[in-house]
């Protein structure tokens, strides 16, 4: 899991994942799995017990706390489907 520190963090993560374009995969609400350099990776986007909205990927760069393209590419898919959910 990262803590976000700054926008510019986030903004790196975007621009790889549109570079690298990653394929996302739906298991369920919440959990995606992501291709990257080494296979792929588990992505999950939920609330901790605080409210806090977290993101964990299981890269090598998210186990140090580096905010990762595989992270940012399964959360746009995560916050288009919570958007679906809203609305129906």
């Amino acid at each position: 899991m990262f803590i976000l520190k700054d926008k510019t963090q986030l903004e790196r993560a975007i621009a790889k994942a549109k570079k690298l374009r990653p394929r996302v995969e739906f298991d369920r609400f919440g959990r995606y799995r992501v291709s990257g350099s080494k296979g792929y990776y588990t992505v999950i986007c939920r609330k901790d017990e605080r409210g806090y909205k977290t993101v964990e990927c299981t890269c090598k760069g998210a186990e140090k706390g580096l905010v990762c393209y595989h992270s940012a590419a399964a959360l746009s898919l995560h916050i288009g489907l919570a958007r679906q959910q809203q609305t129906a």
